[in-house]
């Protein structure tokens, strides 16, 4: 029953990506909106996680994404972030990864997306929109936001801040190692989408 439940939560977020994410009226010379399907996988193993899927959504204003997350620790707290690489042609290997953040030439940056707290059966879902030369929240990188939408390579990463942390937990949410310490915040699980 869980199995048939999961499936119907993902494909509930599949049927509205489209009228989420993408803006309802785009310029007459915009590119074709493009969108990508993809997994989580866990970190470090590279395994995929059963029941998970991750959408997201191009166009020449930005992108957006929803992601369904499984596996998770019940009423723990979870952020998604955007690891976005303008110029993946320069990252050390065709898989960007954090160690590319340093190098001036793969133009990349950590932005900060939304935060949730896993229910009860592990699951977690996120909605989110970044548009084009958006700064905020930015972690770490070179770059200071998205600037080639449908040429970056986008990370879709989901960070545990552990359980919740009474007068904390907007930090928790929001911030990349908020409530850590006392908890530990760690990247668990990632979904690469290639442009």
């Amino acid at each position: 029953m869980n199995h048939i439940r999961r499936h119907k939560g993902f494909a509930t977020i599949i049927l509205l990506a489209g009228a989420l994410l993408v803006p309802r009226a785009l310029p007459a010379q915009a590119d074709s909106p493009k969108t990508t399907i993809e997994p989580l996988l866990l970190i470090p193993s590279g395994a995929v996680v059963p029941g998970t899927g991750t959408i997201l959504v191009r166009t020449n204003e930005g992108v957006g994404a929803t992601v369904h997350a499984f596996g998770l620790v019940p009423g723990n707290v979870y952020t998604l972030w955007w690891a976005i690489f303008n110029n993946p042609k320069k990252c050390a290997t065709p898989l960007c990864s954090p160690a590319d953040f340093p190098n001036p030439d793969a133009q990349g940056v950590l932005l900060s997306g939304t935060g949730q707290i896993a229910g009860e059966d592990g699951t977690a879902d996120f909605g989110v929109f970044r548009a084009v030369g958006d700064p905020s929240g930015k972690e770490e990188g070179t770059a200071e936001a998205l600037e080639k939408p449908f040429k970056a390579q986008i990370h879709l990463a989901l960070r545990a801040h552990g359980p919740v942390i009474p007068g904390m937990l907007s930090d928790q949410l929001s911030t990349f190692n908020g409530g850590c310490p006392p908890n530990t915040c760690v990247t668990v699980q990632v979904a690469p989408h290639l442009p």
